[in-house]
C-alpha cells in the first residue's frame, strides 16, 4: 500500500495496516490513524502483536501525553510514549482493544473548536489547516443552542411554504384561548384569525 500525508503529500512505501483506518481531519502513520471534530479526538495505534489482549496492555493517559506499556513475562515494555499537541480532558478520555485490529483511543480536546495539525508534537506528520473541513454537524451543538438551530430551521422551512412560523403558531394557540375566555366579545363564536390585528 502506498500512505500519502495530509501536509506534503509525500508517499510512504510499505504494507500498514493504518492505510484503510479512518482519518478524517486526521492523519495516518504507520504506528497509528486520528481524526479529530471541533471537540474530539478519535485514534488507533497499531496492535503491538495480533494476539494481545487488553490484560496485557497498561496505558496512562495524562493531560499532556499518553504511553501504551505492554506486559512481557515479568516486565512491562515500553511501546509508545508520546506528548499530545495540545491538552486533553484526561479525566474524560477512555481506550479499548479491538482485538486483532487496534488500541482505540477517545479524548477530549480542553480547548473545544481548536484544529490540532498534528497527534503529537515534533512526529513529523503534520497536516495542512487549509486541509480540515470545519462545518459542524447539529449534534455536535450543546442541546441549547441544537434547539436554537432547530427552530431556524422549522421557521425558515414554514416561510417558503407559506406556513406560520413556530412563534406565530405559538401566538395563534394564545389567542385561540383567549377568544372564548370569560368575558371575551368573541366567547361562543368560532375562531376567526382575519378579526385579529397583531400588531408586529
Amino acid at each position: 500500500a502506498v500512505v500519502s500525508t495530509q501536509s506534503t503529500g509525500e508517499e510512504i512505501q510499505g504494507d500498514f495496516t493504518t492505510s484503510n483506518w479512518e482519518h478524517h481531519n486526521g492523519g495516518v502513520t504507520e504506528g497509528y490513524a486520528w481524526s479529530q471534530t471541533a471537540q474530539d479526538l478519535d485514534v488507533k495505534l497499531v496492535l503491538p502483536r495480533p494476539d494481545i489482549k487488553a490484560s496485557d496492555l497498561k496505558i496512562d493517559i495524562k493531560a499532556h501525553g499518553m504511553q501504551v506499556q505492554m506486559k512481557q513475562e515479568s516486565e512491562l515494555k515500553m511501546i509508545l510514549q508520546r506528548t499530545f499537541h495540545d491538552s486533553i480532558k484526561a479525566e474524560e478520555s477512555m481506550w479499548s482493544l479491538h482485538k486483532g485490529e487496534c488500541i482505540q483511543v477517545s479524548l477530549e480536546k480542553v480547548r473545544e473548536g481548536y484544529w490540532w495539525t498534528s497527534l503529537f508534537k515534533d512526529d513529523g506528520h503534520e497536516i495542512s489547516l487549509a486541509s480540515i473541513d470545519t462545518t459542524r454537524q447539529i449534534g455536535e451543538f450543546p442541546a441549547e443552542e441544537q434547539a436554537c438551530v432547530q427552530k431556524l430551521m422549522f421557521d425558515q422551512r414554514q416561510k417558503q411554504l407559506g406556513l406560520p412560523t413556530s412563534e406565530e403558531m405559538q401566538q395563534e394557540e394564545i389567542l385561540k384561548r383567549a377568544w372564548n375566555a370569560e368575558g371575551s366579545p368573541f366567547a361562543g363564536t368560532d375562531f376567526d384569525m382575519s378579526k385579529v390585528n397583531i400588531n408586529r
